[in-house]
């Protein structure tokens, strides 16, 4: 059973990868707008108190912005014993 999140999120970086000298390689989103989006729980990577880090499609990885705050997310996760606090 796949199991997912919603958020109020906006792109802020897609990382691409890594140079040959091993700096990462990023480009800005540039979005301003934030949008009601329906997250897959197992693509998210990371929450941290302003934005969270997503797997996406060839071995990419989004960092979106997401409105609200970390203490509320951790909320919502134990609230559904998919988080241990």
């Amino acid at each position: 059973m796949s199991l997912y999140f919603t958020a109020r999120i906006r792109c802020r970086t897609v990382l691409i990868g890594y140079d040959n000298d091993g700096n990462r390689i990023s480009r800005p989103a540039n979005k301003t707008e934030f949008v009601e989006k329906v997250i897959k729980l197992d693509r998210i990577l990371s929450f941290t108190d302003d934005h969270l880090f997503v797997a996406c499609p060839h071995d990419t990885v989004e960092v979106w912005d997401y409105e609200g705050d970390l203490s509320k997310v951790k909320e919502h996760l134990v609230a559904r014993e998919l988080l241990i606090a």
